[in-house]
């Protein structure tokens, strides 16, 4: 059976001025397929993830997109006068005009997968970074998008606290939940990606399953990258 193409960014170019923060990148991925995205800050990935779900404008180029995207980003951006409950509720019943019964039951089943049911009367200043971040994980899941996008969902927490976080993405990964993640955690993107893809300078370099990226890179980018990764 052939694979569903659900996105596909042809020549995309995304200038700020004079500076080209994407630079002519070629894009696609497939329905059910997760795509870590690597590389050094500043090498166009957020950008890139940005232009996807309509955030940035691209300068130059094409996206077709099949279907809805939900997006996670660094700093949670929770409502911090609403219930976590209320936060994962909100955009179906107030844009997509769902029911709200069903939304709520939801909200239930999305509380009880990121490990915080015993949260969902409380507010988000009264919860750690991961847990923000997981309710923020469950939020973007209540609009039951076709790709979700995480820009580097842990870079804003403790370590030690990182796992919970990456523990959640594990399931998603588990249930074949179509994703695209930038992120700094190398071990997460070899263990959970199908494919790995690695930009420098608003270009994708290299890109491969995880076992070539990281156990056989081909440009010396790469290897200079992984190096430093390792020493970190």
């Amino acid at each position: 059976m052939a694979r569903e193409k659900i996105l596909e960014m042809k020549n995309i170019v995304k200038r700020y001025g004079d500076f080209v923060a994407v630079n002519n990148v070629d894009f696609s991925m497939y329905k059910g397929e997760i795509v870590a995205i690597i590389g050094p800050s500043g090498s166009g990935k957020s950008t890139l993830l940005r232009c996807i779900n309509g955030l940035n404008s691209v300068t130059e180029g094409e996206i077709s997109l099949k279907g809805t995207t939900g997006m996670v980003f660094q700093h949670f951006n929770l409502f911090p006068h609403m219930t976590c409950r209320n936060n994962i509720t909100y955009a179906p019943i107030k844009v997509k005009k769902e029911d709200k019964d069903a939304v709520n039951k939801r909200a239930d089943d999305l509380l009880k997968m990121v490990g915080l049911e015993n949260k969902a009367d409380v507010y988000p200043g009264q919860i750690s970074g991961g847990q923000k971040q997981r309710i923020a994980i469950a939020r973007a899941l209540a609009m039951e998008p076709d790709l979700m996008l995480f820009d580097e969902p842990t870079s804003a927490l403790d370590p030690e606290i990182t796992g919970e976080v990456l523990n959640v993405m594990k399931k998603l990964a588990e249930r074949h939940t179509t994703m695209i993640v930038v992120t700094h955690e190398m071990g997460f993107a070899k263990e959970v990606a199908d494919r790995v893809v690695f930009m420098d300078n608003g270009v994708i370099v290299e890109e491969g399953s995880p076992e070539e990226i990281f156990d056989n890179p081909k440009s010396e980018r790469l290897v200079a990258f992984l190096s430093s990764m390792l020493r970190a």
